[in-house]
C-alpha cells in the first residue's frame, strides 16, 4: 500500500497546510478591496503547491477560505483587545470596541466566508466551531476587562460577546450588500451591557 509523505498528519503535511493557509490569507487581504474571490490556481501558485494539494489538505476551496478568513480575523481581534485596554471608562470601552470591530480589514472577509457556508453540512459545522472559538475568546477578554476595572455586565459577558459579534457581522453584511449608512447610524456599543 502506498502512503503519502505529505499527509495531513505528518510534519511535512502540517508545513504544507500552513503554507497554503498563509498564502490564502495573503491573497484574501490583497483582494479585499476588489470584492472578488481568489482562485485555486492563484492559491496554489502563491503557496508553491499543486492545486490538488489544496483539496487534499482542506477538502475544498471554501473550507480553506473560511479558515484563512478566520485566521486573519482572530489576528485582528488582538488590535481590538489592545484598543479596549486603553479605555478608561465603560462607555469609552464600548465605543472603542464598536469602532475598531467595524474598521478591522478582516471583518468583511470573515462575513463573506460565513455567508458562503450555505447548506453544506461540513462547512456549517466548521462555522459553528470557529464561532465558538471567537465567542469563547471574547468572553474571556470581556471577563478580564470587567474584573480589572470593577465593572459589571447586566446581560453577562457570554451574551454580550455573542450579541456584539452578531451585530458587527450583520452591519458588515448590510454594508457589503450596498445598504447606505455607516457606523454613526448603528449603536453597536449599545449591544454590550458593561457599566
Amino acid at each position: 500500500m502506498a502512503t503519502t509523505t505529505d499527509g495531513p498528519g505528518t510534519a511535512r503535511g502540517a508545513a504544507t497546510r500552513a503554507r497554503i493557509l498563509a498564502a490564502t490569507a495573503g491573497l484574501l487581504s490583497s483582494h479585499d478591496s476588489e470584492h472578488r474571490s481568489v482562485t485555486v490556481s492563484e492559491i496554489a501558485r502563491a503557496a508553491g503547491v499543486y492545486p490538488n494539494q489544496i483539496t487534499h489538505h482542506y477538502g475544498s476551496k471554501d473550507r480553506l477560505v473560511l479558515d484563512a478568513a478566520f485566521a486573519l480575523f482572530l489576528r485582528d481581534t488582538t488590535r481590538l483587545q489592545a484598543a479596549g485596554r486603553r479605555a478608561t471608562s465603560a462607555e469609552a470601552f464600548r465605543q472603542v470596541l464598536a469602532r475598531t470591530a467595524l474598521a478591522m480589514p478582516s471583518t468583511p472577509l470573515v462575513v463573506r466566508a460565513l455567508a458562503a457556508a450555505g447548506d453544506d453540512a461540513g462547512q456549517r459545522e466548521r462555522v459553528r466551531l470557529l464561532l465558538a472559538v471567537l465567542f469563547r475568546q471574547s468572553e474571556r477578554y470581556l471577563e478580564r476587562v470587567v474584573t480589572e476595572h470593577g465593572w459589571t455586565s447586566r446581560s453577562g459577558v457570554g451574551r454580550d460577546a455573542r450579541t456584539f459579534w452578531s451585530a458587527v457581522f450583520g452591519a458588515t453584511l448590510l454594508a457589503d450588500a450596498g445598504v447606505t449608512g455607516g457606523p454613526s447610524d448603528l449603536d453597536l456599543a449599545g449591544t454590550v451591557s458593561i457599566d
